[in-house]
């Protein structure tokens, strides 16, 4: 075995330690053995973890475009080591390595796994075999599993909870409701079920257009007409002094405070795994994974009381779909986020979307193949009315 990056407690004092992929290689051009396992081993997040999620994803990004397009490493195998990624207490940064490794894993069957662990050293690192023939394992509590698919309701069955005491809290009706992406398709959509099935009274907008994004003032008549009162601004929510300033002033206005988030703002940049650049991450974590976390810290800041903070995530980062990985690295941190907001006692739900069929700015560019070719991989679109019927 050889190790890459941070030193791996545990393993025989002649293990091979190589600060980056790249010295690795240069070992190789000099003759060094090609080992038979390499590990990827990441450092765990000492500090703000959006910096370190774009720091860590640009990184993982660059060791596996090397490993996959080096001859040295053809027929190697990677496994990318992990902690706290997938635990009750999240590494946000080595979550959102999580989504993006899933679907370098997709584009490259069979040549990288993922390993997170709860625990330094680990006590029995898995035999090389396991961790080729496995692409996802985690030990935690000194026992080593991997993932499965379990099975779910059949469609057209109820999708409300018969055990009422999981029934979901309704909305404040004296508190106001933030959404973000306030004004695009998806948000608009549920702008307009929440004032009509809920009874919500006093919602919030914020989009990067605000009242001039295509169908605003539409928008805006359509939820006044039905009695809310609706304030739609143009807000930079991944500005996190900007943002500060719009939660400060709703948790303290009266007599209709904060009392409910819902981020559904969030943007597309795809591109096969070769072709992704730290611009491509950039994009795709900005407006969805550090928007989420600014408005998580600056709501436990203020304690602003809230009922409900639901993120709009996407099962693209637990399928790993093919040339989403940045996407995918997005919708895993927002995943984490919610867990580590249980861990501390605070309201969350990440609600990992499938397609909607709906047309929104994100899935414009899809014609009727790729959603026919979508569909033919399982994922069938969903119409309004079930998806609405999902959120409820």
């Amino acid at each position: 075995r050889a190790v890459i990056g941070e030193a791996l407690p545990g393993l025989p004092d002649d293990t091979p330690l190589y600060p980056d992929l790249d010295a690795l290689t240069d070992a190789l051009t000099h003759g060094a053995p090609l080992p038979e396992q390499t590990i990827l081993h990441l450092p765990p997040t000492t500090n703000d973890p959006v910096e370190a999620t774009h720091h860590l994803t640009t990184h993982t990004l660059h060791t596996l475009q090397h490993w996959l397009t080096t001859p040295h490493y053809t027929h190697s195998h990677l496994t990318i080591l992990t902690t706290h990624a997938t635990t009750p207490t999240p590494d946000l940064a080595h979550a959102a390595i999580w989504g993006l490794t899933r679907s370098a894993q997709t584009e490259h069957p069979d040549r990288i796994t993922l390993l997170d662990t709860d625990t330094h050293p680990i006590p029995h690192l898995p035999h090389t075999t396991t961790l080729t023939t496995h692409p996802q394992l985690a030990w935690h509590n000194n026992t080593l599993t991997t993932p499965h698919l379990t099975p779910t309701q059949p469609t057209g069955a109820s999708t409300q909870p018969t055990d009422t005491s999981t029934q979901p809290a309704g909305f404040d009706p004296d508190g106001t409701v933030l959404i973000t992406g306030g004004t695009g398709t998806l948000g608009a959509l549920l702008a307009r079920h929440l004032v009509t099935h809920h009874h919500v009274k006093h919602l919030h907008l914020t989009s990067r257009r605000g009242p001039h994004a295509p169908g605003a003032t539409q928008l805006h008549h359509d939820l006044t007409t039905h009695g809310a009162t609706v304030t739609i601004t143009a807000t930079d929510t991944t500005n996190p002094h900007t943002l500060k300033t719009l939660l400060t002033t709703l948790t303290h206005q009266t007599p209709h405070p904060l009392t409910a988030i819902i981020h559904t703002a969030g943007t597309l940049n795809d591109a096969l795994l070769h072709h992704q650049t730290p611009h491509h991450l950039t994009h795709t974590l900005t407006p969805k994974a550090d928007t989420a976390y600014h408005l998580h810290h600056l709501t436990t800041q203020l304690q602003t009381p809230l009922t409900h903070f639901i993120l709009y995530s996407s099962a693209a980062g637990h399928l790993g779909n093919t040339g989403q990985a940045n996407y995918a690295a997005a919708n895993t941190f927002l995943d984490a986020l919610a867990t580590h907001r249980h861990t501390h006692h605070q309201p969350a739900t990440s609600l990992a979307w499938g397609l909607w069929h709906t047309t929104s700015d994100m899935t414009q560019h899809l014609d009727e193949d790729a959603i026919a070719r979508l569909g033919r991989s399982g994922l069938v679109p969903m119409s309004e009315e079930e998806g609405l019927a999902l959120f409820d």
